[in-house]
């Protein structure tokens, strides 16, 4: 197995969006092969996902997709995906190959449930794959939803404290693993580590850059001579982007690391089109990403809430604190604490 540290500020992956283009189908998809229920969410939660500014039902307008964007939510464990209206979806570059691929925890003993249920609800998937290419052991079956967003469910032979929480009724847990392009893993290393502080696992196959996150799951890099559709950032699909959970001390630092080194993007998704040629080479930057907040926190604290890396693959954190004195459970923080907290320095 490979070596790795998990000294970094990034705990967990939080949550997710990705395209869609039928809610409704794209909801039942997640219920029947994730056990994935529908609920409104805000502070009461438990989860890093409270900034969002009032409880949320499926199909309104709002949290989590760009303004004036119609999006759904659904829990999976502690984790919740959206999935935000696309008018047309690009192919991907195809099963087990395309990214962001979003992989999730299940129980090495369940591997057989889970293959059976995927083979159930006719989904199709590769074959359980047994590997540490990733810096761990364990076992991958990688499958996609209806519109060919690429899922995983990980078997890993040590399974993180925490990873199970409040795990689906088809008992999946969270987030493990989040998978996306990089031309240069090497300019993808300089950037996390710089503005995440994260440090990669070694030994991992020579196409991959591979970040352990410090409480459980890794952020994945593979190197690509061309991005996919479905990595650049807010367009064409204007919604795609990967939350990740950091401690609630270390959440204004590595902002104010990135306001002061990275430029700001002004862009906005309602009214701008942006060719391919440019998105491609657009800089690392911050931004706003579509909750209600972020314009709000652009005009408070003039700048965004959010950042792309170097190949378009958008972000933003969610801040947490320690349960129990440590951050396998974390409780969410608000985002309007954080914005609140700066402008009082300002």
């Amino acid at each position: 197995m490979a070596e790795a540290s998990k000294s970094g500020a990034v705990c967990w992956v939080d949550h997710c969006v990705v395209p869609v283009t039928d809610l409704e189908r794209w909801l039942d998809f997640y219920a029947r092969v994730l056990g994935a229920e529908q609920r409104p969410f805000g502070e009461g939660d438990g989860a890093p996902a409270a900034n969002l500014e009032r409880p949320m039902r499926n199909g309104e307008f709002g949290p989590g997709a760009p303004r004036g964007r119609k999006v759904a939510f659904t829990w999976v464990g502690p984790c919740h995906v959206g999935g935000s209206v696309a008018s047309e979806m690009r192919p991907s570059k195809g099963l087990g190959v395309g990214a962001p691929r979003y992989s999730y925890f299940i129980r090495p003993k369940e591997i057989e449930d889970h293959l059976r249920r995927l083979d159930e609800q006719n989904v199709a998937h590769l074959d359980p794959l047994r590997t540490d290419e990733e810096g761990e052991e364990g076992t991958a079956i990688r499958f996609e939803d209806p519109d060919g967003n690429q899922l995983e469910f990980w078997a890993p032979v040590a399974m993180p404290d925490g990873a199970m929480d409040d795990e689906s009724s088809a008992k999946v847990g969270r987030i493990a693993a989040a998978t996306f392009e990089s031309r240069d893993l090497t300019r993808t290393l300089d950037f996390f580590n710089e503005f995440c502080h994260l440090e990669p696992a070694l030994d991992t196959a020579r196409d991959k850059m591979v970040f352990p996150l410090a409480a459980g799951g890794r952020l994945v890099f593979k190197h690509v001579d061309d991005l996919g559709d479905r990595t650049l950032g807010h367009t064409p699909y204007r919604a795609l982007h990967t939350a990740l959970v950091v401690r609630d001390e270390q959440f204004l630092p590595l902002m104010r690391n990135m306001w002061e080194k990275l430029p700001e993007w002004d862009f906005d998704p309602e009214s701008t089109v942006v060719p391919r040629e440019t998105l491609e080479s657009l800089p690392a930057r911050t931004c706003i990403h579509g909750a209600p907040i972020g314009p709000e926190w652009k005009a408070t604290v003039g700048r965004g809430d959010s950042f792309c890396d170097w190949d378009t693959n958008g972000f933003h954190f969610m801040g947490a604190t320690e349960v129990d004195g440590s951050m396998a459970h974390p409780k969410g923080v608000s985002e309007r604490a954080y914005m609140e907290a700066e402008k009082a320095l300002s």
